[in-house]
């Protein structure tokens, strides 16, 4: 690849792995309910302002949770309290929105830097 188009590429390749996890929550089974049609609408307008979807567990938010002092209830996780808890822990900036997938995990837009770095959850 030409050097000079790895960050067009990079960006590319976000882009389609974001609308690929928005597109997998309209097919097929799940454990819980899909997200709405107006969440989808949103996080889509989201990603082509330039945000990243992303997920991440309960119990990863639950980790993220005791390093920011936050308590996060694990038996009744909620996007909203979610996203106080990323918000704390990776910076206002950088939690755009969040909402539980039919999985029940939390597909999470982010911006795609953070502090002038690439952002993406610690595993």
């Amino acid at each position: 690849m030409n050097t000079n188009y790895r960050g067009v590429c990079n960006t590319i390749q976000s882009k389609i792995n974001s609308f690929k996890t928005l597109y997998n929550q309209t097919k097929g089974p799940g454990k819980f309910a899909c997200p709405s049609p107006m969440t989808l609408n949103s996080f889509t307008n989201l990603v082509n302002k330039g945000a990243v979807i992303q997920t991440c567990s309960s119990s990863q938010v639950a980790r993220w949770a005791k390093s920011a002092n936050k308590n996060f209830n694990t038996s009744d996780p909620n996007p909203t309290s979610c996203k106080n808890i990323l918000s704390a822990k990776f910076g206002k900036t950088t939690i755009k929105a969040v909402a539980r997938t039919k999985t029940g995990s939390f597909m999470v837009a982010t911006s795609p830097t953070c502090k002038g770095r690439s952002f993406s959850f610690p595993k």
